[in-house]
């Protein structure tokens, strides 16, 4: 769809430094690389990166506009382009991407879902039931694009919340392919910066509060402040009732409102591999089997049911369809189950370590074993804290590298083991295909391994490097090649 530029900027607060208010636009980018012939660059200027620095690439490469909140760029800049500023060029983003993609969340039912733990397993779940039911779905989130449940493959942002100008443009392409529910991960940095602020969303799903990317927050109350903005954003909203945080935000809230939590879904057994579950609806009770485990999930369970039922779906639909639900990629990931099991997990946080471990530990017949690592240059208060949690849950645990980054993967061990007592139970190896071919080593017949933080990830981001690394794919390499005695001692 092209545009003229007066069209994006009319009803904008802008300053106009150079340039025709009647050039021909053809898209928004914020990405030099991706700049083609007839668009508007727009700069972001991020804790990393300064976009300004991009300018004259963008120009090399097409850009007929430039839109920035510094005047200085323009004076830097000695092409002849249309130059433009405005206040905050992060909604402008999001304001010119969906008008130049035709505002094609207007056209969808688009339901976001935000939560420090579930986002994905939740967004899946709905989308998943929805599929079942006969609507053509979408889920965009930190697996990727899925359509009508199948994976579609693509070089997709990996970022959990996409940025405005993927979105909308997948968004178009969505309603073109006559998809007319999407569920989206609605992130804190994804909400903070801005990404969702032109989308119409006509459901936010509200899951839990824990301790997650405090530090590009710098601090608990902005996380929290980003997160809310998704009831503003929202028309309608879904929220978790055994959440004290958002208990208090839901009952604050004007919008139309739906509950979940312990009350509309409880657990009757758990077994090794699936749950069964007691649906609360009224004075009816619904007792069905789910073909995966995790206690938690039964709160993911009811989200997605609250969230499905708020559109207007009877219950008595959803019910037989929740024998059918997956867990996503990454998520209580059976690896091995015989002669031990091996699970792989996501969990990188305090509240879905603890999840993840104690759900573990209710099905192993044998020891319960661990190993994982916390991320590099990210929130350092949560360290000490999962190796707490670690080391009340597993007999044995063996603390390695997860993404490092630019920080030392051995002081970061230490710091997670801090305050412990010294154990021959604790290990710490900070090669973590290492440390999982030491756990592998270590199992007996009955005992259950989980290695925790990275789940579906394929990469392991090493000082400045980005290296191919998958816990999977470790694993059944490792269990390919490998003879087990079965005399380890403790």
């Amino acid at each position: 769809m092209a545009f003229v530029i007066a069209d994006l900027i009319k009803d904008w607060p802008c300053t106009w430094l150079h340039g025709s208010f009647s050039e021909r636009i053809y898209g928004v980018k914020d990405d030099s690389r991706h700049v083609q012939a007839g668009d508007i660059f727009v700069v972001i200027k991020g804790k990393q990166e300064n976009g300004a620095s991009f300018i004259n690439e963008a120009i090399q490469n097409g850009a007929v506009c430039i839109i920035t909140e510094d005047r200085e760029d323009y004076y830097l800049t000695d092409h002849d382009v249309s130059f433009g500023i405005v206040p905050n060029t992060r909604t402008f983003l999001s304001h010119a991407s969906s008008r130049i993609n035709g505002e094609p969340s207007q056209k969808l039912h688009v339901v976001a879902v935000t939560g420090t733990n579930g986002k994905t397993t939740v967004s899946h779940f709905i989308g998943q039931i929805l599929t079942l039911l006969g609507y053509q779905t979408a889920v965009i989130g930190t697996l990727g694009l899925f359509i009508n449940g199948k994976k579609v493959e693509g070089d997709f942002p990996s970022l959990t919340t996409w940025s405005a100008t993927y979105l909308h443009e997948t968004l178009a392409l969505l309603l073109r392919r006559g998809i007319t529910h999407v569920i989206i991960e609605a992130s804190s940095m994804g909400l903070a910066q801005h990404r969702l602020d032109n989308c119409h969303i006509q459901q936010g799903v509200f899951l839990n509060i824990g301790h997650d990317h405090l530090e590009d927050h710098e601090g608990i109350d902005a996380y929290k402040r980003a997160k809310c903005k998704l009831i503003t954003l929202a028309k309608r909203i879904v929220v978790n009732e055994d959440d004290p945080f958002w208990v208090e935000q839901g009952l604050q809230s004007n919008k139309e409102l739906r509950w979940f939590g312990k009350q509309l879904v409880e657990l009757d057994e758990i077994k090794s591999n699936s749950m069964k579950i007691r649906v609360v609806d009224g004075a009816r009770n619904y007792v069905t089997e789910v073909q995966f485990t995790g206690v938690y999930n039964t709160s993911n369970i009811a989200a997605a049911i609250a969230t499905v039922v708020q559109l207007g779906v009877p219950m008595s639909s959803v019910i037989p369809i929740l024998q059918h639900l997956t867990l996503p990629l990454g998520r209580f990931q059976f690896v091995c189950k015989q002669p031990f099991q091996v699970v792989i997990d996501y969990a990188h946080t305090p509240e879905a370590l603890q999840h993840l471990l104690s759900s573990a530990a209710q099905i192993t017949k044998g020891r319960l074993l661990v190993v994982f690592g916390c991320g590099g240059d990210r929130d350092h208060a949560k360290r000490s804290e999962m190796g707490e949690i670690a080391a009340l849950y597993a007999q044995y645990m063996w603390v390695t590298s997860d993404n490092p980054r630019s920080e030392d993967p051995l002081t970061i061990c230490q710091q997670i083991i801090k305050g412990l007592p010294e154990s021959k139970t604790i290990h710490i190896e900070t090669d973590r295909a290492s440390a999982i071919e030491k756990a592998l080593n270590f199992c007996r017949p009955g005992d259950l391994l989980c290695i925790a933080g990275k789940g579906h990830e394929s990469t392991q981001h090493i000082g400045s490097d980005i290296l191919p690394f998958s816990d999977e794919r470790t694993v059944l390499n490792l269990l390919s090649s490998m003879s087990f005695s079965w005399n380890n001692e403790e």
